[in-house]
C-alpha cells in the first residue's frame, strides 16, 4: 500500500515528569530522541507529519524548524494529558486515508513493522492496528481517518487505550519481533536502554534470530539447516582467526540463522534479504542477499564468503564436500545448459573461496577437506 496518503502525528507536549529530563531533546549517539523520530516516518516516506508540542514547546519548533514539519501547541499541558494532545494533532489532519500516532521517543520502530501495519490495512473492517512485541502493547498506532471522530469523542477515560477499547472489532493487534516498538524513555532507566540498544541493533542476537526464525514460521528442518551452517561457518572463522583474521561472529551467525528465512518463497534469498533490510539490519541482509550467489568475492574472506562457504559445505544437517554438495544439482540440471552454467560457477565461487583460506594455512586444496 502507498504511504502517500497516510500522515503521523508525533506527540511532544508532555512535562517529561517520571524522566526528570526533557524526553524529546534527549540525544542519542548525534541527534535527538524526536528528530529520530521523525526521521523514522521520513524514511517510511510519510512527509506530512503534525508534531504536537506544549512543555518547552519554542526549543521543540526552534530544534526542528528544518523539517518542513506542522506544529500545534497544547497551551494547556500543565492540566491535559497525553490524550488530549493526541486529539488536538489529529484535528489538524486533512486529506489523508490513514495517520500513524506516536509518541515523540518511540525511534526504532522498524521499517517492516510500518509496512506490515500498513499492509493490514487492505481489510476495511480494521479501522485502527496496534503493535506489540512479546506480548506489551507499543507504538505506533495507525488510524483509519474515517474512525477518528471514535476517538475524538472519546471522553478521555483510560486515555487512548481506553478510546481503543471502545473500539472493539474495528481495532487489530499485530505481534512484531520489533523490540522498538515498546522502548521508549519515560524513566532515566528506559532512556539507558534506548541508548544500548542503538549501539546493537543492526545486528540480531541469537535469541531475537530464534523468534524471527518463529515468526517468518521457518520448518524445523530448515533450522536445522541453518544450525549446522551456522557451525561450519564458526569452524572456518576460527581457522581465519588463527591465520590473523578477526570477523564478526555475530554477523556469521545472524547471516546463518537467517539466511533461509525465506525458504519456501519465490526468490527466497531477495525476499529475505529484503525482509531484514525493513528490520534494520543492513548488513546481514546483504549477506543472506548473496548467499546463493556472490557479487564479488573479496581477496580476503569476510563474513559473506564465509556464510556463502559455509552454506555451500551443508546438505540438510549434514557436512558434506563441496563436490559433494554440487554433484546433486549437476545431475539434476545436466539437460539445462542455463542452469547448470549457474550450478558450475556458484560451484566454481565455493572453491575459490575454499582455497582462499587452505591457502591462508600453507595447505594444499587436496591433503584439506575438513575445513
Amino acid at each position: 500500500m502507498d504511504s502517500k496518503n497516510v500522515k503521523a502525528v508525533i506527540v511532544a507536549g508532555g512535562l517529561s515528569s517520571r524522566m526528570k529530563e526533557f524526553k524529546p531533546l534527549l540525544e542519542i549517539g548525534n541527534s535527538t530522541i524526536i528528530e529520530m523520530t521523525i526521521n523514522n516516518f521520513k524514511q517510511f516516506g510519510i512527509n506530512e507529519i503534525i508534531v504536537v508540542t506544549g512543555f518547552r514547546g519554542d526549543e521543540i519548533e526552534h530544534r526542528l524548524s528544518n523539517y518542513n514539519i506542522q506544529f500545534v501547541r497544547n497551551t494547556d499541558y500543565e492540566n491535559t494529558h497525553m490524550f488530549d494532545s493526541v486529539c488536538m494533532g489529529l484535528n489538524d489532519v486533512n486529506d489523508a486515508k490513514f495517520v500513524f500516532i506516536s509518541p515523540a521517543d518511540s525511534p526504532f520502530v522498524q521499517q517492516f513493522t510500518l509496512k506490515k501495519i500498513l499492509e493490514e490495512m487492505n481489510s476495511e473492517d480494521i479501522n485502527l492496528i496496534q503493535p506489540s512485541y512479546e506480548g506489551k502493547n507499543g507504538h505506533p498506532l495507525l488510524l483509519r481517518m474515517k474512525s477518528v471522530d471514535n476517538i475524538l469523542k472519546h471522553d478521555g477515560t483510560k486515555g487512548l487505550q481506553g478510546a481503543i477499547a471502545k473500539m472493539g472489532d474495528e481495532c487489530k493487534n499485530i505481534s512484531f519481533v520489533d523490540p522498538g516498538i515498546v522502548l521508549d524513555a519515560d524513566t532515566p532507566e528506559e532512556y539507558f536502554k534506548l541508548i544500548e540498544f542503538n549501539e546493537n541493533n543492526s545486528c540480531p542476537t541469537l535469541s531475537l534470530c530464534r523468534k524471527i526464525q518463529e515468526y517468518f514460521q521457518m520448518q524445523d528442518d530448515v533450522k536445522a539447516h541453518s544450525n549446522k551452517v551456522l557451525m561450519a561457518a564458526m569452524s572456518i572463522s576460527s581457522k581465519l582467526y588463527k591465520s590473523g583474521i578477526k570477523l564478526n561472529n555475530k554477523i556469521i551467525m545472524a547471516s546463518c540463522l537467517l539466511h533461509d528465512i525465506a525458504k519456501g518463497r519465490p526468490h527466497h534469498a531477495d525476499t529475505g534479504a529484503q525482509w531484514l533490510k525493513d528490520m534494520g539490519y543492513a548488513e546481514v541482509s546483504q549477506i543472506v542477499k548473496e548467499h546463493m550467489q556472490q557479487n564479488d568475492i573479496s581477496k580476503s574472506p569476510t563474513e559473506k564468503e564465509v556464510v556463502y562457504l559455509a552454506d555451500k559445505m551443508v546438505i540438510g544437517d549434514e557436512i558434506v564436500s563441496i563436490e559433494e554438495k554440487f554433484s546433486t544439482k549437476e545431475e539434476m540440471y545436466k539437460n539445462d545448459y542455463e542452469a547448470l552454467e549457474t550450478v558450475k560457477y556458484r560451484k566454481k565461487q565455493a572453491m575459490e573461496i575454499y582455497n582462499s583460506i587452505i591457502s591462508l594455512e600453507g595447505e594444499d586444496y587436496e591433503t584439506n577437506q575438513d575445513c
